[in-house]
């Protein structure tokens, strides 16, 4: 089984590519996940619907990822520069968290996080 580090490394990775097959084999099948859209949601599919309206409305990739874990190896959070252009072509660069929480090896619970401003 990867430890948190390596699942967290493996998401960014994911999230960048657009891999939403690899972004579902990282998660239970039903992820709970909040931070994507309006309000909160449950499940794969609904992970990447939101992800792909997320990518559609704002070309971001994240870099500078730094990981932190809690003792026990969960939960994560993953600080990352998004940097891309938003729907107007303008260029951004925010910094954000991903929470995620990991059990059994899977992502159980993914939330993003970003200044509210941003």
């Amino acid at each position: 089984m990867p430890d948190a580090a390596t699942i967290a490394g493996d998401l960014v990775a994911a999230l960048n590519a657009r891999d939403y097959a690899a972004i579902a084999a990282l998660c239970d099948e039903d992820v709970a996940l909040s931070g994507i859209g309006a309000g909160s949601d449950q499940g794969r599919e609904a992970l990447r619907e939101r992800l792909a309206r997320h990518f559609a409305a704002g070309d971001e990739s994240f870099g500078d990822a730094v990981v932190m874990q809690a003792t026990g190896g969960s939960p994560v959070a993953i600080r990352v520069t998004a940097r891309g252009r938003d729907a107007s072509a303008r260029a951004t660069s925010v910094e954000k968290v991903l929470l995620i929480e990991i059990d059994g090896g899977r992502i159980s619970r993914l939330s993003f996080f970003s200044d509210a401003g941003a």
